[in-house]
C-alpha cells in the first residue's frame, strides 16, 4: 500500500512539473530546466537581444570606437572617384616588404579563381562563363591588352577590387588589402601573359634606333 501511495505520488509530482513547464508566460521559455548552468552562460552573448546603455548595437556586440582602424589594416587613402584611380594608379603600388614569390602569386590565383573568373575568364580575356551566357552587362576588358596600353597599374586593380567599377561590385568584404594584392599581382601576370615581370621586360624591350645620322 504504502509502495503504491509513493508510485501515485511521484506520478502526481512529474504531472505538476510537466504542467508548471507549460505554464510559463514567456511561450519562447523551455519550460523546466535541468543543470542550466550547462548550455546558458551567465555572462553576456553576442547576437542575441541585449540592452545595455553603452552598446549601440542591439546584437550585443561591441562596436570599435568611431575612427578606429584594425591592427594590421592597410588604410587605402583614394577615394572612389576618377580622380582617385588615377592617383592610385599613378602612387599606389606593392608594399616594400611585400614578398611576392611563387606561393604569393598561386595564393593570388586561388582568389581570382574564387571571385574573378567568372566574369573576367582564367586566361584575363574577358570571357568567363557569365559572358559566355550573355547574363552579364558588360564585357570586361582584355588583361593583355591593357598592360600593353599600360593601363593595368597595381594601383588601378586595387582601386577597382576596392570600390568596383561599372556593372562589377566592390570587394572590399571579400578580400582584406593583402589578398587584394595578391589579385593584383596575378592579374598583372595574366597581362603579361603568364610571363614573370623580368620576362615580359625583355620581350617588350624597345629596339634599337640603328638609324644612321650622316653629318652635312
Amino acid at each position: 500500500m504504502i509502495r503504491k501511495t509513493t508510485y501515485t505520488l511521484a506520478l502526481g509530482l512529474a504531472a505538476l512539473a510537466m504542467l508548471s513547464s507549460c505554464g510559463k508566460s514567456d511561450p519562447n521559455s523551455p519550460g523546466y530546466e535541468f543543470m542550466p548552468d550547462m548550455y546558458r552562460g551567465t555572462g553576456p552573448e553576442t547576437n542575441v537581444e541585449f540592452k545595455n546603455p553603452y552598446v549601440k548595437d542591439s546584437m550585443g556586440n561591441l562596436l570599435p570606437a568611431e575612427g578606429s582602424v584594425p591592427r594590421n589594416f592597410t588604410v587605402f587613402p583614394y577615394p572612389n572617384t576618377p580622380q582617385g584611380d588615377t592617383l592610385a594608379s599613378k602612387f599606389w603600388d606593392f608594399p616594400a616588404n611585400m614578398k611576392r614569390d611563387d606561393a604569393f602569386y598561386a595564393q593570388g590565383e586561388l582568389l581570382y579563381t574564387r571571385n574573378c573568373v567568372y566574369c573576367h575568364g582564367a586566361k584575363g580575356d574577358g570571357n568567363g562563363k557569365l559572358v559566355e551566357s550573355e547574363k552579364y552587362g558588360a564585357v570586361p576588358p582584355n588583361y593583355e591588352t591593357r598592360m600593353k596600353e599600360g593601363a593595368l597599374t597595381v594601383g588601378h586593380i586595387y582601386h577597382v577590387v576596392t570600390y568596383g567599377k561599372g556593372v562589377m561590385g566592390s570587394h572590399v568584404v571579400q578580400l582584406n588589402p593583402e589578398e587584394r594584392f595578391m589579385v593584383a599581382a596575378y592579374v598583372q601576370k595574366l597581362g603579361r601573359g603568364g610571363k614573370t615581370e623580368a620576362e615580359y621586360a625583355a620581350a617588350n624591350k624597345p629596339a634599337a634606333d640603328t638609324t644612321v645620322t650622316k653629318k652635312p
